[in-house]
């Protein structure tokens, strides 16, 4: 998915060597200067940071409110999302006024007022590969697993380190991955499962993606400025309900696979039609929105009480697709083994799930909606109620 940027930046901006801070920096540090092993050189180290932000949701939001007044050199924001009534307990960066407007300009927009002399970037779209080569550190607050491979994979051809959070229900996970000292996301886990359960059907504790966030900004401050231990080589788990933690030691062993065979890259994986392959063939919400008649079936594989919420015109939910597949597909013959021939855009929120139902279903001849339901909302296309809410 394509994207724009923004950019906010200052005559003033941190210089490149970290040196000579302005009387405001220092006056923005002053108190982390005062802690115990920082001082001036903690605020020149950090006057020389860049720091990537993939996601301004509700882990997003406390890391970038914090990462703003750290007196960084600069700052890019990446999400391709706009900010809705729904966001707002948790996603604090943002309010009523905000509803609409692409999340990531808005974080921005609060950070750069925070910091005038900040460098700062918003990139409303989708995490690419290439950002990555214009940071120190990565903060993954995307909360995805499948996104979350991809940084980790981007990273580790980089040499550079991320952090990594996730928040859902009542279950709060830290940590920081770098491949080059020997740990990275896939040694926690090596299986590459699609993601499950979503704030929007299990929730979540505002106060966990508070204290998660938090905790990511200040692993970034522990690895720029050397203020704190970095979480390398463990993950950190709560429980919200009790507020009990535990530390679970992650090390690389012989299981830990890398889903890229050598030779194959990210962009290459993307284009792939192999079904077993990292990724699937795509259909771009531009293209979908444009295709007329749509020579294709929609099957949205989303939760009813997801769909409530809004779909794309004529798009199935899986009882419907169910139902017409047993009938026979619109339009489509049947092969010799039994499975239709048959041409399918598979849409869920953001496309895992789409990927997953892809995977198990080779008989089709099938594609996901790039971005799903949140890239097709970032670009403004029409969605109406499903049959059984009109």
């Amino acid at each position: 998915m394509g994207g724009s940027t923004v950019t906010a930046s200052s005559d003033t901006a941190a210089p490149t060597g970290g040196a000579g801070l302005s009387p405001a920096r220092r006056v923005l540090g002053a108190r982390t200067a005062l802690l115990d092993g920082a001082g001036p050189s903690a605020l020149a180290r950090l006057a020389d940071t860049r720091v990537l932000v993939v996601g301004a949701g509700g882990l997003g939001c406390p890391a970038i409110a914090l990462l703003a007044g750290s007196g960084l050199r600069r700052l890019t924001i990446v999400d391709p999302d706009v900010v809705d009534g729904t966001n707002l307990a948790r996603q604090t960066l943002f309010t009523a006024d905000d509803v609409g407007q692409a999340k990531a300009e808005r974080a921005a927009a609060h950070a750069h007022a925070v910091d005038p002399e900040l460098d700062v970037h918003a990139i409303v779209g989708a995490f690419s590969a290439a950002l990555v080569a214009d940071a120190d550190v990565v903060v993954d607050a995307a909360d995805s697993t499948e996104l979350t491979r991809r940084i980790s994979d981007a990273c580790a051809k980089a040499g550079i380190p991320f952090v990594w959070g996730s928040a859902l229900g009542f279950d709060g996970q830290v940590a920081m991955f770098w491949d080059a000292r020997g740990v990275d996301f896939h040694d926690l886990h090596p299986e590459p499962l699609p993601d499950e359960g979503a704030c929007a059907l299990d929730g979540v504790l505002p106060a966990l993606c508070q204290v998660i966030g938090s905790i990511m900004a200040g692993q970034v401050l522990a690895l720029a400025a050397g203020i704190g231990e970095p979480l390398l080589g463990s993950v950190r788990t709560v429980d919200a309900r009790t507020w009990r933690w535990i530390e679970s030691p992650v090390r690389r062993g012989p299981d830990s696979a890398r889903p890229l065979p050598l030779g194959v890259t990210l962009e290459d994986a993307t284009r792939s039609d192999d079904r077993s392959g990292v990724d699937l063939p795509r259909v771009d919400v531009h293209g979908l929105a444009q295709a007329g008649a749509r020579p294709v079936v929609l099957l949205d594989v989303r939760t009813d009480v997801e769909r409530e919420l809004g779909i794309i015109d004529g798009a199935l939910s899986l009882a419907e697709f169910e139902d017409r597949f047993d009938a026979g597909p619109p339009g489509g013959t049947r092969v010799p083994d039994g499975r239709p021939n048959l041409g399918v855009v598979v849409i869920c929120e953001r496309g895992p799930r789409a990927e997953a139902w892809i995977r198990a279903h080779p008989g089709f001849q099938a594609a996901v909606l790039d971005g799903g339901m949140r890239a097709w909302r970032m670009a403004g296309l029409p969605i109406v109620s499903p049959p059984t809410a009109r």
